[in-house]
């Protein structure tokens, strides 16, 4: 199919994952520690059907596994965040990478800050504050700590993609191949997480295992795969508008499925959110 259509197709099943993750109802870290190692598998499979060469230089190798510790800690922020503000908030706050990788640009790459990007935060901010109810302290401790997770997943994923970027840039290495170490790396650091913070590998019922299958499968190796393959192929404004159909499914799901109740300032907040996130998407390219 055209790159367009890879990338909306791709984008549309990663807006699933909240959601899965909050259906499959196991506990966060055993959530991600399955989610990879299905992904690790499948990847796997593709890996072979597609007769990759497997090849990646020890700096490669390095990359990606910092790019696995980088994922696993955003699944930890990430999944906790899902079940304490719900799948919708929660992605469209770890959309909010954007903001953090070009802070990290600028400190650690000297890339500028323009006026076009602080117009972008503020007015993700803007529409945060409307989304929150404007009054922080009112807001249940559960809440506010969601917030905060869900920011700090936005603060771990820009570090996994500027990571993968490095990996990726000036080499052949193929975005499967790429996966499958990330996969990897990330399934054995949440596996050695799970009986450290008290979780259980324990998988209750046919329709969780079955929830864990399908965001493993549909969400993070068929999704990450067409989008992978179709980014680098399109224009980066365009790459950036059919992405953010991601975070704005996620929140309709939200809302379809678990009925979240939401009132007309949010949704306003919801779009403030949107332009910001894709304002500071364009700002970068």
């Amino acid at each position: 199919p055209l790159p367009p259509f890879r990338l909306l197709a791709g984008s549309v099943c990663i807006s699933f994952s909240a959601i899965v993750i909050k259906l499959a109802g196991v506990a966060p870290d055993s959530a991600g520690f399955y989610r990879m190692l299905v992904a690790a598998l499948s990847l796997l499979v593709l890996l072979l059907l597609k007769r990759d060469r497997f090849a990646v230089s020890r700096r490669q190798l390095l990359l990606l596994c910092g790019c696995g510790l980088s994922l696993s800690l955003d699944f930890m922020c990430w999944h906790r965040s899902i079940l304490l503000v719900g799948p919708g908030l929660s992605t469209l706050l770890g959309n909010c990478q954007v903001f953090f990788t070009a802070l990290f640009s600028f400190l650690f790459l000297r890339q500028r800050i323009s006026a076009m990007f602080m117009f972008a935060v503020a007015t993700a901010l803007v529409g945060l504050f409307f989304v929150t109810g404007g009054d922080w302290e009112s807001l249940g401790h559960g809440f506010r700590l969601g917030v905060i997770l869900g920011l700090a997943t936005a603060v771990f994923y820009s570090g996994y993609i500027m990571l993968l970027k490095q990996a990726l840039t000036g080499s052949a290495l193929s975005g499967v191949t790429a996966m499958l170490v990330i996969s990897v790396v990330s399934s054995v650091l949440l596996g050695l997480v799970v009986p450290f913070g008290g979780e259980s590998f324990a998988i209750p019922d046919a329709g969780s295992l079955f929830a864990l299958l399908g965001v493993g499968v549909l969400s993070t190796t068929i999704g990450w795969t067409l989008i992978s393959s179709a980014i680098r192929e399109i224009p980066a404004t365009l790459a950036g508008l059919v992405l953010l159909t991601q975070p704005a499914l996620s929140f309709l799901w939200d809302v379809l499925i678990f009925h979240r109740p939401t009132t007309g300032v949010e949704v306003i907040g919801i779009v403030l959110i949107l332009l910001g996130i894709y304002v500071g998407s364009y700002r970068r390219e």
